[in-house]
This record gives structure tokens, C-alpha cells and sequence, in this order.
């Protein structure tokens, strides 16, 4: 069995005696987009979709369209935050028995990954109850890549802040950024201008352009999730390379 393998099992073990994180990643998804829903009255709407079109809807469907980014991105967050603050704790030790940092470094960005896969799975399931998006697949890759930027600046808030510091701000970010300023029921129907230097205009423009359009038309805004993803994924790659050489030599 291969080092990666070993830190992987181990990293995913260490997630799994924290029974509470997984009823946070499963429970939380299933109450809050269900409830937001059904409490949500059907007054019209209108919005507007990539490329200018209007569509008119109703605040339920569009509450449906949404709420499965808002609780994806805070939840990716909160994990990204949970990631990088053990590493120190744990990752230490493998680095003291031998392993090098790139092999420590894969492990938990695959139970990153995996933990937003899972929350993702069970918001996008949850949805599925109450609203039907236009079309699926687009989607899906609108509240992916709205997990995967989430879950990088969780990371990066967490090895900036402590970890209460770094909730709190995933929680405000995810509510202020995809909540009210890529939400389409505030305002008049669109984000404003400067919205479109948050990380989640992308995958917000792609998500509605999905929930309400027969044909997808958002593809600059997919370009500019995926490049928002591409950096940030990058970047926590960078800082959690730093820490874990940093106890690699003081390790040394």
C-alpha cells in the first residue's frame, strides 16, 4: 500500500470520529433547503439570464434554484476550514515518520473533496424534491464549481484565522456573496455590476442560466468559475505546501 494510500485511510478515519460533521454535512442540507422552500410564497418574478433574456418565474422556484449554492458554498467552507486546521495537529506526525509533504498534501485534498462531493450530492438530491432545473447537467457544474471555490477559501481562511474567525466568515461570505448578491430575488433580477468580481458570479450566473433557460447561454460566466476554482485550488495547494514543509523541517 502506497504512503498516499495509507494518509488517505488515515485522514478519512480521523474525519469519521466526528459523527457530528456528518449529520452537519447530511441533516443540514436536507432542513434548510426543504424548509426554505415550502416557506417561500409564489409571487411572481422576473429574472435575467445570461445574455440578457428575461424569464418570468416565482420567488419559490427561484429559492429553489438557489438554496442549493448557498448551503453547498457555506458547508464547503466550513470543511475547507476544518481541513486546514488539523493539519498541524496530524499531518505532523506522518511528516515525522517519513512521508513527504506531497504525500500528505493529496490525502486531504481528497477528503475535501470527497466531503464536498457528499454535501453537494445531498443538496442537489434535496432540491430535486421540490424544483426541476431547465437543464441538469449545467446545473450541477454551476453548484460544483461553487463548492469547490468554497471549499478553497475555507481552506485559506483557516490558515489565517482561527477556527471560530474562519466560520464566521464562510457564513457571511457564502449568505452576502451567492445569498443576496447572486440571488435574483433581490434587486432587479440580475447582480450588480461590481458582483461580478465575487467568486461565486460564475457558478451563480451558470446556476440560474440553468434553472430557467432551455438552452444554456452562460458560457464566460462558466469560464470565469472555473478560472475563480483553478486559482483558489491553487492557491491552497500553495499554503498547505508551506505549512506542511515548514513542519517537515522543523521536523528535520
Amino acid at each position: 500500500m502506497s504512503r498516499v494510500s495509507v494518509a488517505t485511510r488515515l485522514d478519512f478515519r480521523e474525519q469519521g470520529r466526528r459523527p457530528l460533521l456528518l449529520v452537519l454535512l447530511v441533516g443540514l442540507p436536507f432542513f434548510f433547503v426543504t424548509r426554505s422552500i415550502a416557506l417561500t410564497a409564489p409571487l411572481p418574478r422576473e429574472v435575467v439570464v445570461a445574455g440578457g433574456g428575461h424569464v418570468l418565474t416565482n420567488m419559490r422556484d427561484i429559492h429553489g434554484a438557489v438554496m442549493a449554492s448557498i448551503t453547498v458554498s457555506f458547508l464547503a467552507g466550513l470543511l475547507g476550514v476544518f481541513v486546514i486546521r488539523s493539519v498541524r495537529q496530524a499531518d505532523r506526525r506522518l511528516v515525522v515518520a517519513g512521508f513527504r509533504p506531497v504525500e500528505v498534501l493529496v490525502p486531504r485534498l481528497l477528503v475535501l473533496g470527497a466531503a464536498s462531493t457528499l454535501v453537494l450530492t445531498v443538496s442537489l438530491a434535496v432540491t430535486a424534491l421540490s424544483f426541476q432545473p431547465k437543464l441538469w447537467i449545467a446545473f450541477v457544474v454551476g453548484n460544483l464549481l461553487a463548492a469547490i471555490s468554497y471549499a478553497m477559501l475555507g481552506a485559506l481562511a483557516g490558515a489565517v484565522l482561527g477556527g471560530l474567525g474562519a466560520t464566521y466568515l464562510m457564513l457571511f461570505a457564502a449568505m452576502l456573496d451567492l445569498g443576496i448578491v447572486q440571488n435574483p430575488m433581490f434587486g432587479a433580477g440580475a447582480p450588480p455590476p461590481w458582483g461580478a468580481l465575487l467568486p461565486g458570479y460564475g457558478p451563480g450566473q451558470v446556476i440560474v442560466d440553468a434553472a430557467f433557460s432551455d438552452h444554456f447561454h452562460a458560457w464566460a460566466a462558466l469560464g470565469v468559475g472555473i478560472g475563480w476554482a483553478a486559482i483558489l485550488v491553487a492557491a491552497v495547494v500553495v499554503v498547505l505546501a508551506r505549512v506542511i514543509g515548514v513542519d517537515s523541517h522543523a521536523s528535520g
